[in-house]
């Protein structure tokens, strides 16, 4: 079938939006309706190749749709329901999953990693029959996709589909973060590093956590709004003297939690000066390649600092899909207040161009 996809063929480059071939779902593998797809940053890593990742390729991880038609062999799914595509399917069976850390399956990570399906091939081609390839075997940045079974979960009903594809990353990284992670316990102070989609997740999670003060930290102050409106209590625009601002917001003495939800190497080296004693640190933004922080190990030492951190969230997606869909559903999560703009898959370049600026906290592209 002819569908309409963003396709990235050069390092940063604007993505082109071009008819290609999607061929027919082989054996437990789902042709789904992509309904709507997130704007991430992380896609963009893969634009600058902070990410390696063969070109050409259909960008998108973060996306929700409809299944059309099932291939041999699935059982899981049906025509007609409703699911978010998970980008970190996992297999129940390798030791990291038989003891709880389905985060760090690898199972299909070889394949999928490197924008195939699990048997090695691809389900796009371009006008001239050249193969293209689907980031993290998804390619949710288009108008169907053709995917493994394994990557589609249901959705309760009445999740809407720009939600279920929120909840198939910065939700589920940000919250997952809080809960699953950190712990962040009632009544902490918590400082945020970063108000995009899974900053302003991070903060959805402090406040189901019970967290008194939370201190949201960005460099664009179109931010602040939003971020209190989600349960901020305060917000400080990123600066020279931030961890100073930090403290004062603290009595002086720092934050119980700080997250860095950007992935930015200066940022990172801000979490520990920005702790109180004992306080916790974790990284949720994804880092560059290779990059080293510098840490003060005196202050660690002597204050008994931490600092980790967490692969989407931590999370056991096969529970925390459901489970944050549930939240949203009964009003303990208003992850609608994520969603800045929609977009049209058209305006793709124009998403990314407003996502990089900060004047979105997360875009969203609806069919």
């Amino acid at each position: 079938m002819k569908i309409t996809a963003a396709v990235l063929r050069e390092l940063n480059q604007p993505l082109s939006i071009e008819e290609l071939n999607l061929s027919d779902p082989r054996a437990n593998e789902v042709l789904v309706k992509v309904d709507a797809f997130g704007i991430c940053h992380s896609d963009y890593h893969v634009v600058t190749g902070l990410a390696k990742q063969e070109l050409p390729v259909v960008l998108g991880h973060e996306g929700a749709g409809t299944v059309i038609q099932i291939g041999d062999g699935v059982t899981d799914v049906k025509v007609g329901q409703n699911i978010l595509l998970n980008w970190f399917p996992y297999c129940k069976q390798c030791p990291q999953c038989l003891v709880g850390n389905t985060n760090h399956c690898k199972t299909y990570t070889e394949m999928l990693g490197q924008g195939k399906m699990l048997d090695g091939t691809t389900r796009l081609t371009d006008s001239n029959n050249k193969p293209i390839l689907q980031l993290s075997g998804l390619a949710c940045w288009s108008t169907h996709v053709v995917v493994p079974d394994i990557t589609c979960t249901k959705m309760p009903e009445g999740t809407p589909p720009e939600i279920a594809a929120l909840i198939g990353c910065a939700v589920t990284t940000g919250v997952g973060a809080v809960l699953n992670q950190a712990s962040v316990h009632e009544g902490s102070s918590v400082v945020i590093y970063g108000a995009g989609g899974v900053g302003l997740s991070i903060i959805m999670g402090c406040v189901l956590a019970g967290a008194e003060i939370i201190i949201a930290v960005d460099r664009s102050e179109a931010k602040e709004p939003i971020a209190r409106s989600i349960g901020a209590t305060h917000f400080i625009k990123a600066g020279k003297d931030t961890v100073g601002n930090v403290k004062e917001l603290t009595d002086g003495l720092g934050a119980d939690y700080a997250f860095d939800a950007v992935g930015n190497i200066e940022i990172a080296e801000m979490l520990l000066p920005s702790l109180r004693e004992r306080g916790f640190a974790l990284l949720v933004g994804v880092p560059p390649t290779d990059s080293k922080i510098q840490l003060d190990a005196t202050d660690v030492f002597r204050q008994e600092k931490r600092l980790t951190g967490t692969i989407y969230g931590s999370a056991d997606t096969g529970v925390d899909f459901e489970r944050f869909a549930q939240m949203y559903l009964s009003g303990m999560l208003p992850i609608d207040k994520l969603i800045s703009k929609h977009y049209k898959i058209d305006e793709i370049n124009q998403a990314c161009e407003e996502m990089l600026n900060g004047t979105i906290a997360r875009g969203v592209v609806t069919f």
